[in-house]
């Protein structure tokens, strides 16, 4: 864990802008079917002060100290920043009613997620996948980077309700990225689902 603080501590004293919310979490939040929301790897707070804007009380997780305790010293309401071992981290099963993870990869924590989420609650999850794409913002490392199809077979469990794998450039000075986004529901409603599907 300790690795891992230093590098997101350096990652996030280079990046003092909150920056945009991502388009994915804008686009899919409202289909939530409670305010109970969980930013896993929350950063500085781009979509956790965006989904509070929204009336979610968001928990916001993130091994940086450094991003946690800027997060806490704006005193956003609805905002709960914590700074969190991903390696030990517990949640307790039926939490959340939106889960959102955005810019960060660890497969170990693929259960945790769907066991965190309250039935009929909804994850979004964007991250970088493999690309052959020259000049991208992708990591280096491969450990780091979703395989095609990956998040529709680790989420089989839940009910797919969007996914795309495209090429996004958020932001004039960003590097075009290759990513992986998903929509899922956890459960079934019965004669009808909770949410509505963009085309």
């Amino acid at each position: 864990m300790h690795k891992d603080r230093v590098r997101w501590n350096a990652k996030f004293e280079d990046q003092r802008e909150l920056g945009e919310p991502s388009s994915w979490i804008v686009d899919m939040h409202a289909m939530a079917p409670g305010p109970r929301a969980l930013d896993l790897a929350a950063g500085r707070g781009r979509n956790s002060v965006f989904l509070a804007g929204q009336g979610f009380e968001v928990l916001a997780l993130d091994v940086a100290d450094r991003a946690v305790r800027a997060l806490k010293n704006h005193s956003i309401p609805g905002i709960f920043p914590v700074q969190a071992d991903t390696d030990r981290l517990c949640l307790h099963p039926d939490s959340f009613d939106l889960i959102v993870c955005c810019n960060f990869l660890d497969r170990r924590l693929f259960p945790t997620i769907t066991e965190s989420l309250k039935m009929g609650g909804i994850l979004l999850y964007e991250t970088a996948m493999e690309s052959d794409l020259a000049k991208s913002g992708q990591p280096m490392n491969r450990d780091y980077l979703l395989r095609a199809n990956e998040l529709l077979h680790v989420f089989w469990g839940l009910r797919i309700v969007a996914y795309q794998e495209a090429v996004i450039a958020e932001g004039p000075s960003v590097d075009p990225r290759v990513v992986a986004r998903l929509a899922a529901q956890k459960g079934w409603t019965g004669d009808r689902c909770l949410i509505h599907c963009k085309a």
